[in-house]
């Protein structure tokens, strides 16, 4: 299986602070428990950090840029911590996307206008539910704004995207990473996993509450995946925003956005924000019903105020099995001592781990994507192009990896480049046993190579028959065995 620890929420309570050395021991104890489980939970392989790594600072904050970096620091230090005790340091195994609490409310309010009743829409109501309205309602003041720089506004992330590019300046190994991104993308799993992380953040400020991922960006991740080489065996999504919330409340997503992404293939959506642990699955029915697993993570760090009632901090292990086809989801939750255990779900029938499973993606004709044979296909083909450009000793490189796996052309191919290449151990290893005559005689040539004249007499008391070998060629073929080992004798 491959695992992965999902947190989320990791803005620190101001009433109820928990320290990072507090919360990386716990985690690290609870690691020691839950592998000796029964189940057993599988120590994890990645981590993914579903949003609000900071709480972030009131309207009318003065230097609100120096607390906003007081918090991060903090947040980048526990991930400093978490990074080499989970992961052996390797940041290319760690999905970060932001959520609305990294926002700054500051920095969105500086980009508005106070709109004077003369200026306003003739409906207000209506233009402040179009989709990218420059419109905002303060509840609080009853007054209209209206965003005028847009630029300024931008920046309101600034905050978390410096704190991003130090997370991951100089990582190697990562998909497509950037600074400011409606989308990031991350391999997993030996490229078995693509994870696509969206900030849903889009639109949303001091005055607008909503989760929102920017219309284009699941077509276009969609689109980025399918071009960047290997097929994947999972596609798994990650956001912040909930998907439903309490009435007269706005500040969850669209579930039209995860749908959008079923149907694109995502099989696996990670999310927090709604502060409890929660799994279900979402189905859009197209030519057939397609499913996806959306898996929110409670709060790692929220205080008792924050917090659902009856819900205390809790982060997710999430287990996916070995034919990417499903996922266990295990719930930690804090008790006493700041120590994490099982939870005891009422939604997973007391349990503390639910598994939740879903269809694989199909092709055009309504078959099951084989990807292991689309990843072996389109590796052949680069083997091949290397060959046919003289590259012989490269198309060994890619090929040799997947030698027990490849079918017939490619097997060949390979023979052939190890030949050219006069990779005389590779050559050995592949012929034998031959299945042409052809083969035959690159066995033996290979034997002579390394003045193994005895082998190179076996082959041809073993394998002669088997590939109908000529006796006029057999002949020919032991002379020159005898002549080689005359020579070096």
């Amino acid at each position: 299986m491959f695992s992965i620890l999902h947190i989320s929420d990791l803005h620190r309570s101001r009433r109820y602070p928990i320290t990072n050395d507090e919360l990386i021991s716990a985690l690290m104890r609870d690691r020691e428990r839950y592998v000796h489980e029964d189940p057993p939970v599988r120590a994890p392989d990645a981590i993914v950090v579903s949003g609000d790594l900071i709480q972030g600072v009131p309207l009318r904050t003065s230097d609100c840029a120096t607390k906003l970096g007081e918090q991060y620091a903090v947040a980048e230090d526990f991930l400093n911590q978490l990074v080499p005790r989970f992961v052996n340091g390797d940041r290319s195994r760690i999905i970060i996307v932001p959520g609305n609490h990294d926002v700054d409310w500051n920095t969105a309010r500086q980009a508005m206008a106070l709109v004077c009743v003369e200026d306003a829409p003739t409906d207000i109501p209506e233009e402040l539910l179009r989709e990218s309205s420059s419109y905002r309602w303060n509840w609080r003041t009853r007054e209209l704004y209206q965003i005028v720089d847009e630029q300024l506004y931008a920046k309101r992330l600034d905050a978390f995207w410096d704190f991003f590019n130090r997370f991951y300046a100089k990582v190697p190994g990562l998909l497509r990473v950037q600074r400011g991104a409606d989308a990031n993308l991350f391999s997993l799993c030996g490229d078995h996993i693509a994870v696509v992380a969206f900030n849903s953040c889009h639109g949303n400020d001091c005055f607008a509450f909503h989760g929102m991922i920017k219309p284009d960006a699941i077509a276009r991740s969609y689109l980025d995946l399918t071009a960047s080489g290997p097929t994947f065996d999972l596609h798994v999504a990650v956001w912040h925003h909930s998907l439903e919330g309490p009435p007269y409340r706005t500040d969850y997503m669209d579930i039209e956005l995860v749908r959008a992404m079923v149907g694109r293939g995502f099989r696996l959506g990670l999310h927090g924000h709604q502060h409890k642990a929660q799994a279900a699955p979402q189905k859009v029915f197209l030519p057939e019903q397609e499913t996806m697993a959306v898996v929110s993570a409670g709060s790692l760090c929220a205080g008792p105020n924050d917090l659902p009632p009856g819900v205390h901090r809790q982060y997710n292990v999430v287990e996916i099995s070995d034919n990417f086809q499903s996922a266990t989801v295990h719930v930690r939750e804090m008790t006493v001592g700041s120590l994490f255990g099982r939870a005891a779900l009422a939604a997973f029938a007391g349990r503390s781990f639910v598994t939740l499973d879903w269809e694989p993606p199909t092709d055009l004709a309504g078959r099951p994507i084989d990807a292991s044979a689309e990843r072996l296909r389109a590796t052949i083909e680069d083997a091949e192009r290397l060959f046919k450009s003289h590259d012989p000793a490269r198309c060994v490189r890619i090929l040799a990896p997947q030698k027990a796996a490849l079918p017939s052309y490619g097997r060949q191919l390979l023979i052939d480049a190890a030949s050219q290449a006069q990779e005389w151990e590779l050559v050995r290893d592949i012929t034998n046993p031959p299945r042409t005559i052809e083969e035959l005689m690159l066995l033996v040539d290979a034997c002579l190579h390394f003045r193994d004249f005895a082998s190179a007499r076996d082959a041809l008391d073993r394998f002669a028959r088997t590939v109908n070998l000529s006796q006029a060629t057999l002949d020919e073929l032991r002379t020159r065995i005898g002549a080689e080992e005359t020579i070096h004798r």
